[in-house]
C-alpha cells in the first residue's frame, strides 16, 4: 500500500497540465527564430532554446499566427539574459509545409526587469479590423527580489497594428 500510494502520486503529477510536456514546436519555426536569435545576439551571447515557448494565434478568421517567447543568455559574456517576444504570420504552400514569416519582435524581459515563465496569451480583436491587443501574464522584479527571481505578478499588454508590435501598458495582476 506504502508503494502504490507515490506511484498514484508520481502519474497523478505527471499527468498534471502544468506537468504535461508542450507539443514540440514545428521545425520551420523554430529555424526562424534561431535566425533571429543570430541576428540579436552579440558574439558572446548565446540562445537558450529550452525556454522557447510558441502558442498558435489566429488573428483573423483566414489569417493564423504564432507567438513566441525565447531567451538569449550571457550578452558581453556576462550572467545575464534577455527574454524576447516574436510574432510570426503562418501560411503554407500546400497545406503541408507551413511557413512563418516574423511580423515584428520587441524586448518583454530579462535579468532585473521581468519575465515570462508560462507562455498563456490571451488575445483579443481591436476595434480596428486587423488589429489585435495580445496579454500575457509575467512576474516583475520587486523591491525585494533578486535579479532573477521576479515574484510581482503583472500583465504585460501588447497592441498588433499593421503588423508591428507595441507595448500599451503593464499592470498588476489581479
Amino acid at each position: 500500500m506504502n508503494l502504490i500510494s507515490p506511484l498514484l502520486m508520481a502519474l497523478a503529477l505527471a499527468l498534471h497540465p502544468a506537468h504535461a510536456a508542450a507539443p514540440p514546436a514545428p521545425k520551420a519555426l523554430i529555424e526562424q527564430v534561431e535566425r533571429l536569435t543570430q541576428l540579436l545576439k552579440d558574439s558572446h551571447a548565446v540562445g537558450y532554446p529550452p525556454a522557447t515557448m510558441v502558442q498558435n494565434v489566429k488573428f483573423t478568421r483566414y489569417r493564423e499566427g504564432a507567438i513566441v517567447v525565447f531567451n538569449i543568455e550571457g550578452f558581453g559574456g556576462g550572467n545575464n539574459h534577455s527574454q524576447y517576444l516574436a510574432l510570426f504570420e503562418v501560411d503554407s504552400d500546400d497545406k503541408t509545409n507551413p511557413y512563418y514569416t516574423l511580423l515584428d519582435f520587441v524586448h518583454i524581459g530579462g535579468k532585473g526587469w521581468r519575465g515570462v515563465e508560462e507562455l498563456n496569451a490571451r488575445t483579443t480583436q481591436a476595434s480596428k479590423g486587423r488589429d489585435m491587443v495580445i496579454e500575457i501574464d509575467a512576474l516583475e522584479v520587486g523591491p525585494e527580489d533578486a535579479p532573477n527571481f521576479p515574484s510581482k505578478k503583472i500583465v504585460i499588454r501588447l497592441a498588433v497594428h499593421g503588423g508591428r508590435l507595441n507595448e500599451l501598458s503593464t499592470s498588476a495582476h489581479k
